[in-house]
């Protein structure tokens, strides 16, 4: 694990952030190019298609991608309160509403 990742707030993408949470769960969250949110499909600022996390998305999303890193247990509970969302470890099309409800899940639970 690098030094950024043990902190509570990291930036790790241009279109992308990491939470960690004191209880040892974490949540990463991201968006734009080549992402499960509504802006998938845009095209490439820069015209890298290659490297689609490489661009940052001055439109921003409505919706993001998220993959938590947690217990089985926290992520059975995630699995049941998302189910239209989930992806084996990844959720897909999440509103900024889902989003708030699963970082209180990963807080609030371990």
């Amino acid at each position: 694990m690098t030094e950024i990742t043990k902190k509570a707030f990291a930036s790790h993408r241009p279109n992308g952030i990491h939470l960690r949470f004191p209880n040892g769960n974490s949540l990463s969250t991201i968006w734009g190019l080549g992402t499960y949110s509504d802006n998938y499909d845009l095209e490439s600022p820069d015209g890298d298609t290659l490297n689609v996390y490489s661009s940052v998305i001055k439109e921003g999303s409505d919706t993001c991608e998220t993959m938590p890193s947690c217990g089985d247990m926290v992520k059975k509970l995630l699995d049941a309160t998302f189910p239209d969302e989930t992806n084996g470890g990844v959720f897909g099309h999440m509103t900024f509403e889902k989003w708030l409800k699963m970082v209180n899940i990963l807080n609030e639970n371990k």
